[in-house]
């Protein structure tokens, strides 16, 4: 949510409130095995005040040092048990440092259904999808590879690991992509939205999923295309705003 501290428990509830269908997260390690929430590889551009950890890498502290540190509006850098404790819609996990793939997997294999299968496992990295599958194959929504550029060999990274999505820059995608996706079984998603165009591209191009970084306005934007309202006439009564 852009209105509070990113990759936090009181962004997920707003979004929550909102009433997003499913949330993306970043998960890191710290020195000491914890799975943690955290987008970028210090705590430089989040940080609310002052701490000496300010450009230490996150992978080289213990959680101790990691919850001393205050991103601010009072909350602290929470681990992945407490966001699936304090959340219940889908979870968009994205293994931010290959040396998470392994530890996620592991602590998701030990949960509870309810949990594990609201997850799909998300990275820019082949190798620490396929660390995670080699770890745990389990999972109901599977893995899933962002694709910054589409000209990349990656399609036989997609078969090897076997990918149930793939997330491809809005301004990237093409119909005739779309459509090489879904005949081979995968979801498309493509984003961000930000703007009226940005809907009618998705309407256009056909996708499964977008984000947006501001939910509420998501959703103003998508009850005011007259075209998505036609094809998903119930739109209005659920909560399909991905955020």
């Amino acid at each position: 949510m852009s209105d509070s501290p990113e990759n936090t428990l009181i962004s997920f509830a707003s979004a929550e409130r909102v009433g997003v269908d499913e949330i993306e997260l970043d998960v890191r390690t710290t020195i000491d095995g914890e799975l943690i929430i955290l987008h970028d590889h210090t705590v430089r551009r989040t940080a609310g005040t002052y701490t000496p950890f300010l450009d230490l890498p996150i992978e080289r502290l213990t959680l101790e040092q990691v919850r001393s540190i205050d991103l601010g509006a009072g909350q602290k850098i929470p681990t992945f048990a407490e966001t699936l404790d304090e959340t219940s819609v889908l979870l968009q996990v994205e293994v931010k440092a290959p040396g998470a793939a392994r530890p996620l997997a592991r602590f998701l294999r030990d949960r509870p259904a309810r949990d594990r299968d609201r997850c799909l496992i998300t990275s820019f990295d082949t190798l620490s999808l396929a660390d995670f599958r080699d770890e745990w194959t389990g999972g109901a929504r599977g893995l899933a590879l962002h694709i910054p550029d589409v000209t990349e060999n990656w399609r036989d990274h997609a078969d090897r690991i076997e990918l149930s999505t793939v997330f491809i820059q809005l301004t990237q995608l093409t119909t005739a992509l779309a459509d090489e996706l879904h005949e081979a079984g995968r979801r498309v998603a493509a984003s961000l939205m930000e703007g009226p165009g940005d809907v009618r591209r998705i309407v256009e191009l056909d996708v499964d999923a977008t984000a947006s970084n501001s939910p509420a306005y998501a959703r103003h934007l998508l009850e005011s295309n007259d075209e998505f309202i036609a094809r998903f006439p119930s739109f209005a009564d659920m909560d399909l705003v991905k955020a």
